[in-house]
C-alpha cells in the first residue's frame, strides 16, 4: 500500500533546509517517492492508497535518539544528587544485581520504545548495558523494538578491566578485603564478549531492515587495550559503528592520566580507534587537542544534556566540537539519569543550555543546531545518514506529524524553533517508520498499548519491591570508598589545555 501525506507544512531537514508551506509526501513501500505540492496527485482515486490529511499538521523527519540505555527503564526517578561514579554504583552494583529473563529485558525495552514513539523518535541507538555477557539482554531488546516497529541500533556491551583498575586511586582507597571480594567475581573474558557480538550480529543485524547490532565497549577506561583493538578490527570488517563512553566526568580524565600518561583520545588514536565509525558518548572533559583529533578523523559524539545536568558531569563544549568538524548527535541517555526517553525534552535542553557561559550571543547554540543533532547528526552517528535523518526522495519513510494547532505552535513563526522551545511531545500525532504508521492520532497502532503497559507495570513493580533493595545494599558497601575516589579526583590537577 502507498501512503500520501497530503497538504502539510513540510520541514525536510535536508542540507538546504528545504521547507514547504503546503506539500504532499508520497510513500511507496518503505521509501519516500515524492515530495512537493501535488506530489500525491497521481494517486487520487486509486485503491490501496492510505491518505493522511495533514492540513492541520507540520511534517518533519523522524527524530533519532542516538544514546539511550533501555535496560534502565525501571529506574526512572530512583536517584538524585549522585555524580556519575556514585550513580553507577547504584544502578550497576557489584553485588545484588538481578539477572533478568529475556521477557523482562523485553518489557524494560518496551517501556522506552513506547515513549520513543510517542515523542517522535523513529530511530534509537540503544547502548544496552548488560554485563552478564549472556544472550537474553540483546535478544529481549531486539524483539521489543521489532514488535514496536522502531528502527534500532543495539549495542553488545563489552568490558574486561576489573572495577578497581578502572578508577583512579581505587587500589589505595578501597579496603583490601573488599578488593578481594571484587576480584572473586571478575568480568567475563574479552573473547566472551566478542563471541557474543558475533552471535548477535549473525542473528539480528539487518532484521526486518530496521535492526543493527553495534559494538559497545562501555568505556575506554573499563576495557583493556587488547579488547579495544579487537573492537576496532571488528568495526572495520563488519562496517558497524562503535559507541563508547569517553570523558563524561572529571574522574575519567584523571583516570586517563593515571592509566596512559596521556589524554584518553590520544590513547584511542594510538589504538586506531579514531575513524568515522566511532561515536563517543558525552565528550565533556576533553582538551582542545582531543576535540581537534575527533574532528580530523571524522568522528561523532552524542550530546546528552539532561543526564549531564542531573549527574553534575558538566556541559559538553558543543560549539568547540562543531567548529572542529565533529559530528554531534543528540541522546536522552538512560531513563535513570535523564529520567525520560522523551527526545523532544532532550532537544529543548540542547537548544537552551548553550546560551550560558559566554556573553557572545552570536556564538550561542541554536534551535536549528539542536534539531540537526536530533536528525541528520543522529543518523550520521548510526552510519545511516544516506537512509534516514531528513525527508528526501529515496530515503526511508521515517516521518512524524505534529499538531499544527497545538498551543505551542500558535502563531506559527518557525516550526523548528517552536519544536525546541514551545511544544512538548504531546504535539506529536503520527509516527511513521519504514512506511508503517506506528502511531496515528496519538494511538499506538502496532500493539495493544494498554495490555503491554499493564505487564510492564507489574514487572517494574516487582523490580522496585524485590530487586532494588538488594542492589542498594550491594552498593552501600562500596559507596563511601567511591565517594572518596570522586573527591580525590576533583582535587587532582588535570594536564593539558582543557576548555
Amino acid at each position: 500500500m502507498r501512503i500520501v501525506i497530503r497538504n502539510g507544512i513540510v520541514v525536510t531537514g535536508d542540507a538546504a533546509d528545504t521547507r514547504y508551506d503546503n506539500a504532499d509526501i508520497l510513500i511507496e513501500g518503505n521509501r519516500i517517492a515524492a515530495i512537493g505540492p501535488d506530489a500525491g496527485a497521481r494517486t487520487v482515486g486509486e485503491d490501496q492508497v492510505e491518505v493522511i490529511d495533514a492540513r492541520r499538521a507540520i511534517v518533519m523527519p523522524g527524530l533519532v535518539n542516538a544514546h539511550i540505555h533501555s535496560n534502565e527503564g525501571f529506574e526512572q526517578g530512583a536517584y538524585d544528587n549522585l555524580p556519575l561514579e556514585l550513580w553507577l554504583l547504584q544502578s550497576y552494583p557489584p553485588w545484588g544485581m538481578p539477572r533478568f529473563s529475556e521477557r523482562q529485558h523485553y518489557l524494560r525495552t518496551m517501556l522506552t520504545a513506547i515513549e520513543s514513539i510517542r515523542s517522535g523518535a523513529t530511530t534509537v541507538q540503544d547502548d544496552l548495558l548488560h554485563f552478564f555477557c549472556t544472550p537474553e539482554g540483546v535478544d529481549g531488546a531486539v524483539k521489543a523494538y521489532a514488535a514496536a516497529g522502531l528502527r534500532a541500533y543495539v549495542t553488545v556491551t563489552m568490558w574486561d578491566r576489573p572495577l578497581a583498575d578502572s578508577l583512579p586511586f581505587a587500589r589505595e582507597i578501597i579496603p583490601p578485603a573488599l578488593q578481594a571480594e571484587l576480584a572473586a567475581t571478575p568480568p567475563p573474558a574479552a573473547t566472551d564478549f566478542l563471541d557474543l557480538f558475533r552471535q548477535h550480529h549473525r542473528a539480528w543485524h539487518g532484521h526486518r531492515g530496521r535492526i543493527g547490532i553495534v559494538l559497545g565497549p562501555c568505556g575506554t577506561q573499563r576495557c583493556t587495550d587488547g579488547l579495544l583493538g579487537e573492537v576496532t578490527d571488528l568495526s572495520a570488517s563488519h562496517q558497524v559503528p562503535v559507541h563508547v563512553h569517553v570523558l563524561e566526568t572529571r574522574t575519567q580524565a584523571v583516570t586517563a592520566q593515571q592509566l596512559y600518561n596521556k589524554t584518553m583520545v590520544e590513547h584511542m588514536r594510538e589504538l586506531g580507534m579514531l575513524t568515522p565509525r566511532l561515536t563517543i558518548n558525552h565528550a565533556i572533559w576533553l582538551t582542545r587537542r582531543e576535540i581537534d583529533l575527533l574532528g580530523d578523523n571524522g568522528c561523532s559524539i552524542t550530546h546528552n544534556p539532561l543526564s549531564n545536568l542531573k549527574l553534575g558531569s558538566g556541559v559538553c563544549p558543543i560549539r568547540r566540537h562543531l567548529h572542529a568538524g565533529v559530528n554531534v548527535a543528540l541522546g536522552t541517555d538512560g531513563p535513570t539519569t535523564s529520567d525520560t526517553a522523551d527526545i523532544i525534552a532532550a532537544l529543548r535542553a540542547a537548544a537552551l543550555l548553550h546560551k550560558i557561559g559566554t556573553p557572545d550571543y552570536e556564538d550561542w547554540g541554536t534551535a536549528e543546531e539542536a534539531f540537526h543533532m536530533a536528525t541528520l547528526g543522529g543518523a550520521r552517528s548510526c552510519l545511516a545518514e544516506r537512509e534516514i535523518g531528513s525527508l528526501e526522495v529515496g530515503k526511508k519513510a521515517d516521518i512524524i506529524l505534529l499538531d499544527r494547532h497545538a498551543w505551542g505552535f500558535i502563531p506559527l513563526h518557525d516550526p523548528i524553533r517552536q519544536l525546541a522551545f514551545s511544544v512538548t511531545s504531546e504535539a506529536v500525532t503520527h509516527t511513521i517508520v519504514d512506511g508503517r504508521v506506528l502511531m496515528r492520532d496519538r494511538v499506538i497502532t502496532v500493539l495493544d498499548e494498554a495490555a503491554i503497559k499493564a505487564e510492564v507495570a507489574e514487572c517494574a513493580e516487582r523490580f522496585r519491591r524485590d530487586d532494588l533493595p538488594k542492589m542498594r545494599a550491594g552498593a552501600a558497601r562500596l559507596a563511601p570508598h567511591i565517594a572518596a575516589i570522586y573527591r580525590r579526583a576533583w582535587a587532582t590537577p588535570l594536564e593539558g589545555n582543557l576548555l
